[in-house]
């Protein structure tokens, strides 16, 4: 031990809470610890763990909860000595303990798994392993929800209790948005299979772990009524069963029955899944995704958009809507990984939730009958956003061409979804590897010259919409762009979409995102475009080293 080490490990004497918080001052301004230095520390400072006499006092439990902070911040250096430290503990130590482990994220649940192959003869370390586990983000023990199912149909009775118990604190203190359907399938199946064990302290557990599930929506309505209808039985309320005669459970069941009765609330009538039912590869990087949200599909109109929210501490983004099925309930989706937002998402898989989907945003595409040929242009991710408006401009009986383009065949997108839009598709690749050569002005020149056409709606890459409105300001042909400004709040609060339309502010969020694209001030809207680049590639480097 290193002389300033052996300096403040004197002053640990647990008589005196202030000869404690004096060496825990003394430690957090030390630096360049080594390995050995950290060890030691962690071995003094976890002491205070296992003292739990705090004479009534709050004092040792904020110098308890700094001392976690402390050793969470020495990292896997003494993960090996707190797992060590961990399968020997006792049961309110090994809370303290978890929590410091649970500092190393990934790392912590790794080592944690792999303390409970090298023991899983030890019943008494096994139980303070998975209480441990209660410690973490759920993103982070996703890996050990297997092993804690796995654990639920032990033979040893109290190994039963707390994996029920650090199941049910995962899904009260965690977001288990990412957690497979598969996995949440088999979560339920065997917490629901406990309400019969001969033992009261595991149905009793199982009771408190089907209703903090309830609580937090992870339970499907199938789910919640075989749930509601197994506690009404057990507290002998449905006239057909006799009740559990043990007073822990019924008393649990009592406490979290009431979230099954309970009057429907406003939060309750809005709350979505967002969950991913189907995710396809259209191209590289680029992904098609249908999602669950019903109150969405079942308002959404050709042209409006949504604010996505893929985590909790993500940026919020806003992205075209390319479908919907209102009778499903779902919404779909087209994800270019073009930033780090975007790239994040496309590693969602179905099964999988957004935290948060706002919508639907902005105004209706302009839908009504004309006398001439309308025309909708895509170009690259804009493919999808057309085929809602062109469906809706063919339904009414207009004559509606598409054209949809791309650098080269491999990048086409929803081409055979616009067939069934429009009345013609014509094919552009800078290439020529798939239609005609050139760019989607070329199409649209050659669609000119033959018939009459009376409106233009184009969504993509600026300078694409920028030379369409160009190319058809000349013969008056009504043309309108669908405006991807920067946005953050989608409420038009912030002001951070505003653009030019005819030398006045408008704000796409609110008043777009389609505006009359020969008003549109191209220039402006470049420049605003251009605001964050840098910071967006450093953020998309960081995320993938």
């Amino acid at each position: 031990m290193t002389d300033r080490i052996n300096s403040i490990i004197k002053y640990f004497d647990m008589e005196s809470a202030d000869m404690i918080a004096k060496a825990i001052d003394l430690i957090e301004n030390l630096n360049d610890l080594s390995l050995e230095e950290k060890v030691n520390l962690s071995e003094a400072l976890t002491s205070i763990f296992y003292y739990h006499d705090f004479n009534g006092s709050n004092e040792m439990e904020k110098i308890a909860t700094k001392s976690i902070k402390i050793i969470g911040s020495f990292g896997k250096d003494v993960l090996p000595f707190l797992t060590e430290e961990l399968i020997n503990a006792d049961a309110e130590s090994a809370v303290y303990l978890g929590k410091c482990i649970a500092f190393n994220k990934e790392e912590g649940v790794e080592i944690i798994l792999d303390t409970w192959e090298k023991h899983a003869e030890d019943d008494f370390a096994i139980i303070n392993i998975i209480q441990a586990l209660s410690s973490f983000r759920m993103a982070e023990v996703e890996n050990a929800i297997p092993k804690l199912i796995h654990a639920t149909r032990s033979n040893n009775s109290h190994i039963k209790s707390m994996a029920l118990s650090t199941l049910g604190t995962i899904s009260l203190n965690n977001s288990i948005e990412n957690i497979d359907d598969r996995v949440r399938k088999s979560m339920f199946n065997a917490v629901y299979s406990l309400l019969s064990d001969r033992k009261p302290l595991v149905r009793k557990n199982a009771v408190s772990t089907l209703g903090k599930m309830h609580k937090k929506a992870i339970l499907n309505r199938e789910q919640e009524g075989k749930v509601h209808s197994a506690f009404m039985s057990m507290l002998g309320k449905d006239g057909k069963h006799d009740w559990d005669r043990e007073f822990i459970v019924r008393h649990e069941i009592e406490h979290f029955i009431q979230l099954f009765t309970a009057k429907e609330t406003l939060a309750d009538r809005y709350r979505q899944s967002f969950r991913i039912l189907n995710k396809k590869e259209l191209c590289h990087n680029t992904f098609h995704y249908e999602i669950e949200a019903p109150l969405i599909a079942s308002k959404i109109k050709a042209g409006q958009f949504i604010i996505v929210r893929h985590n909790e501490t993500s940026e919020r983004i806003p992205l075209s809507v390319c479908g919907w099925d209102r009778e499903k309930g779902s919404i779909q989706i087209i994800v270019n990984s073009v930033g780090k937002t975007s790239t994040e998402i496309n590693h969602l898989n179905p099964g999988n939730n957004f935290t948060d989907i706002v919508g639907p945003l902005g105004v209706r595409s302009r839908v009504t009958k004309y006398n001439g040929t309308c025309v909708v242009i895509g170009g690259g991710y804009g493919a999808g956003a057309i085929i809602p408006t062109a469906h809706d401009l063919k339904a009414i009986g207009n004559r509606v061409v598409g054209i949809i383009g791309a650098r080269t065949k491999n990048l086409l997108l929803m081409v055979e979804e616009l067939k069934k839009a429009c009345d013609e598709v014509i094919i552009t690749t800078n290439d020529g590897s798939e239609g005609m050569t050139g760019f989607v002005t070329t199409a649209l020149e050659d669609i000119l010259n033959r018939e009459k056409v009376e409106h233009v709606l184009a969504v993509g890459p600026v300078p694409m919409m920028e030379a369409i409105s160009n190319m058809t300001r000349p013969k008056k042909i009504e043309t309108y762009v669908s405006l991807n400004a920067i946005m953050v709040d989608g409420t038009g609060m912030c002001g951070a979409c505003r653009v030019s339309i005819g030398n006045k502010v408008k704000f796409a969020c609110i008043d777009g995102p389609d505006f009359n694209g020969h008003l549109v001030d191209f220039n402006e809207l470049i420049k605003r475009q251009k605001m964050f680049v840098k910071h967006e590639k450093e953020a998309l480097i960081a995320i993938e080293n």
